[in-house]
């Protein structure tokens, strides 16, 4: 079942040999299960785990894992974080590693304290689209973006080289060690005991809003009378995908956003980025 709305602002104008345009679109889609053949529908596999369960009465596509409170700093802090009784929520961990939330309060971590950790269905979706004309210059711009989307960044696991394979290049300065406490990655592990990077967590979701140039062009046409009113000549530039404003550390919060199929939106599996293209054109016509 889904639900929505969409807004079109459009506004035209002109100021003597001035022309000029601005139009917005806003949008938003609401969805919810509304009965499953079982109890639930998992999808987008990940380290032997799930990382999309469909619910009855949620909404579609949630990312579900656990949820982590931030990385242990010293063995003190792994050592004081005990169940009401004092036994060790996490007893194979070190410090650099995460540490996982106790949802239930039952003093062990496991598939039961799993949650829903993000929505890969944005918000809001806006669209941008300006143009102008001045005598015989041409402009438009196209912009587009979501707010408010989840992604689960699958990157982010490339990172551990669990296994002994190559890692992603600046892997050293982001990841924990004892000369870099604080960093944004946990610590490095060849069989990745914490299961820091193995475990479908909330370490892995980003925020995957983004506001992006789709297309920007300027164009001429000559005057008639320089080819004796026989010919209209057009000369114009262009550039797809200028720039993308986003808090997003993957290559592309768009194709991203996308994943694999429907069922699997928002998983970035290192999909394409889109290209940023630059374009010359002539147009001609008798």
């Amino acid at each position: 079942k889904a639900t929505g709305w969409e807004l079109g602002i459009n506004w035209n104008d002109h100021v003597s040999d001035f022309t000029y345009g601005i139009g917005v679109n806003l949008s938003q889609v609401r969805n919810k299960a509304v009965k499953l053949n079982g109890d639930y529908i998992w999808t987008g596999g990940f380290s032997g785990d799930w990382i999309v369960r469909n619910a009855a009465g949620e909404s579609l596509s949630q990312f579900y894992g656990y949820q982590t409170d931030g990385i242990f700093q010293n063995e003190t802090e792994v050592k004081s974080y005990t169940d009401e009784h004092g036994t060790a929520l996490q007893p194979n961990a070190q410090p650099g590693d995460l540490r996982f939330v106790d949802r239930n309060h039952d003093g062990v971590i496991d598939s039961n304290d799993k949650t829903n950790i993000g929505n890969p269905f944005p918000d809001l979706m806006m669209g941008v689209n300006l143009n102008a004309a001045y005598k015989g210059f041409d402009f438009v711009a196209n912009f587009y973006g979501t707010f408010g989307n989840d992604i689960y960044n699958l990157n982010r696991g490339r990172y551990a080289g669990t296994g002994g394979q190559n890692v992603y290049a600046g892997t050293y300065d982001k990841t924990w060690r004892a000369d870099n406490k604080g960093a944004e990655f946990p610590r490095l592990s060849a069989n990745d005991s914490n299961m820091n990077y193995k475990r479908v967590s909330d370490f892995f979701v980003e925020d995957g809003s983004y506001f992006r140039c789709k297309l920007l062009q300027i164009g001429y046409t000559l005057p008639k009378e320089w080819f004796s009113n026989k010919l209209n000549l057009r000369l114009s530039f262009s550039a797809q995908n200028l720039f993308t404003i986003t808090g997003y550390s993957g290559a592309d919060p768009e194709t991203a956003s996308m994943g694999k199929s429907v069922t699997e939106a928002g998983i970035d599996y290192s999909g394409y980025p889109n290209p940023r293209t630059f374009l010359f054109g002539v147009n001609m016509s008798f």
